[in-house]
């Protein structure tokens, strides 16, 4: 699952949870709660080896660059 979904699905589970909560006792927004807490999220998907899909594509473009270098050098090399 990438970083985006996985995260995606953390918030709602929390924000579901947290509207539990507030029918109990009062919390501050919850929307301030959640804008806190998904950078930590984040860094924790991002530990555990999830990368977000703006991450993955530019490392994918790095990649296709780097092979086509590669390619033209052993062309290079041939001649």
């Amino acid at each position: 699952m990438k970083e985006d979904k996985v995260l995606d699905a953390i918030i709602s589970i929390i924000s579901k949870e947290l509207k539990n909560i507030q029918s109990v006792l009062p919390l501050p927004d919850s929307k301030d709660l959640i804008d806190n807490l998904k950078p930590n999220i984040e860094k924790a998907l991002g530990s555990a080896g999830y990368i977000s899909k703006s991450k993955y594509e530019s490392l994918k473009s790095k990649a296709e660059k780097l092979e086509k270098r590669l390619d033209k050098l052993e062309e290079i090399k041939d001649l």
